[in-house]
């Protein structure tokens, strides 16, 4: 890593016409100083960190221990946006072996951004948010009914169903991220609005079963409701459905609502509406799995899905989806 930042570093800096000189001293493991002679000025010193993995946490440590006497650049194989983020708050400037960077000297700027990682084998931080990771799924929905209490691991495996070693690495992930924190009362999130934002962009919602209903849609969604607490139909309301029983900040013309796989033809009945090809005013998803019912609520008259829900669902609607969204992740998820 050392040997090869310094070789992509030489190479950048060399391109730069104000550069006279490079020379590298105080080489170790994990850093090193490049000082820079300019043409018709002095030199400037350079604290070079190399990081295996610039994780959130990882960058903010490093450039928390830079004395700030030197100007300091972290590299590493990847630098994420989020890391790259830390390193403009604190100053810093970044450079990884992918192609991105920013350095900025009183003589030099060099930018460069929006390369994807070349070297995906260094990180080891597996997703937690892939739509077949049922368990983690569940572990972030149970971090995210109260963001402000701490939880123990046995304490939370035991919550969820799952192993302590499952909520370890979910931990290990969000800690790593800096959207959470573990201290002695426990595991707590600290940063619930990046955690949803990057669940939202990697969530995907399976394509609904477009139907229409004659009733109004208030009626429509009244026998929703009595699907569910009548004939036990597995059912609740998300997208602007749903986000309007938390916040009523839009209107809309179009219901959505999950439905277990195994009511749908139940629903279709119970509520008279009708699969069509075009002119839907209802939109069906699917359920497949238990994690979409987690945490529902009656709310009034209606089976609401959990804000959570709601929030990843309503992110994926166009229109003022993104404007549900955070209306209920404001009032019901960062309160």
């Amino acid at each position: 890593m050392i040997t090869e930042s310094v070789s992509v570093l030489k190479e950048l800096l060399g391109r730069v016409p104000v550069v006279e000189d490079i020379q590298i001293t105080d080489q170790s493991e994990q850093d090193f100083t490049v000082i820079l002679k300019e043409r018709g000025k002095g030199s400037v010193r350079i604290h070079v960190i190399c990081l295996n993995r610039a994780v959130p946490s990882s960058v903010k440590d490093a450039v928390s221990h830079s004395d700030g006497q030197e100007y300091c650049i972290i590299m590493a194989p990847y630098i994420s946006d989020a890391s790259a983020k830390i390193c403009e708050a604190s100053g810093a400037g970044y450079c990884d072996l992918s192609g991105n960077c920013l350095i900025q000297t009183d003589s030099i700027y060099i930018s460069n951004k929006g390369n994807p990682n070349q070297y995906p084998a260094e990180n080891h931080a597996k997703t937690i948010f892939k739509s077949s990771a049922k368990t983690t799924s569940l572990i972030l929905r149970e971090l995210m009914k109260d963001v402000s209490k701490g939880w123990k691991i046995k304490e939370l495996a035991e919550k969820v169903g799952c192993s302590i070693g499952m909520v370890s690495r979910v931990k290990t992930y969000l800690c790593e991220q800096s959207w959470a924190e573990m201290d002695s009362s426990g595991l707590h999130i600290t940063d619930a609005e990046s955690l949803m934002k990057e669940w939202s962009r990697a969530y995907e919602i399976p394509e609904a079963i477009s139907c229409y209903t004659l009733d109004s849609i208030p009626r429509f969604e009244e026998k929703c409701f009595s699907a569910f607490r009548d004939q036990g139909v597995a059912l609740c309301l998300t997208g602007f459905s749903g986000g309007v029983r938390y916040a009523p900040v839009v209107r809309y013309t179009k219901a959505h609502v999950w439905v277990d796989r195994k009511d749908i033809a139940d629903f279709l009945n119970l509520t008279g509406c009708k699969k069509v090809d075009s002119g839907a005013n209802v939109a069906v998803y699917v359920a497949d799995s238990d994690e979409v019912f987690a945490d529902c609520r009656e709310i009034g008259e209606s089976r609401v899905a959990s804000p959570v829900q709601v929030y990843l669902d309503c992110m994926q609607l166009k229109g003022r989806g993104e404007e549900m969204a955070e209306a209920v992740f404001s009032k019901e998820i960062c309160k």
